[in-house]
């Protein structure tokens, strides 16, 4: 059974292929959570929704996330240098990185560790899998974990 959620704030999904993205979406919506998920494509995009710039110049219509979840193999900017750009920004720093992503490789769980994410989770398309991963997020990022992003917001 998912935890009550307390946790306010966007999800940021950055993910380029469109059935994993549903089904991670699907998942979440399964899982109960009430966030609203901002899914991008690209790494540039998603970059450019970080920064503010661009269409996403609006913070009320598309306000910071407080967790982030990506793949490492993106178009436009790899995950790993999403992750490193993110760490280099003082507003965005705190902001949680999950890597989900196929690559099971040790040189990409230290790369993604080493440039700053919070956890390193491997994709697994059937649905039970994700639907526990899933649950596991929403239980410990959006409602266990203390963040000072929602702290701030209060």
């Amino acid at each position: 059974m998912a935890s009550e959620q307390r946790a306010p704030g966007t999800i940021l999904l950055v993910e380029d292929e469109p059935a994993d993205a549903r089904l991670l979406i699907r998942a979440f919506t399964r899982a109960g959570v009430l966030n609203p998920i901002k899914h991008l494509f690209r790494g540039d995009e998603a970059l450019a929704f970080l920064e503010g710039i661009n269409q996403y110049a609006d913070r009320r219509e598309h306000p910071l996330p407080i967790l982030i979840i990506l793949d490492l193999k993106l178009p436009g900017m790899s995950g790993l240098e999403l992750i490193r750009w993110i760490h280099l920004q003082r507003e965005l720093r705190r902001i949680p990185v999950l890597v989900l992503t196929g690559q099971k490789d040790d040189k990409f769980i230290e790369a993604a560790y080493d440039a700053g994410a919070n956890s390193y989770l491997l994709k697994s398309f059937a649905e039970d899998e994700i639907d526990r991963v899933v649950n596991l997020i929403n239980n410990y990022w959006l409602s266990l974990n203390e963040s000072p992003l929602v702290v701030n917001r209060k």
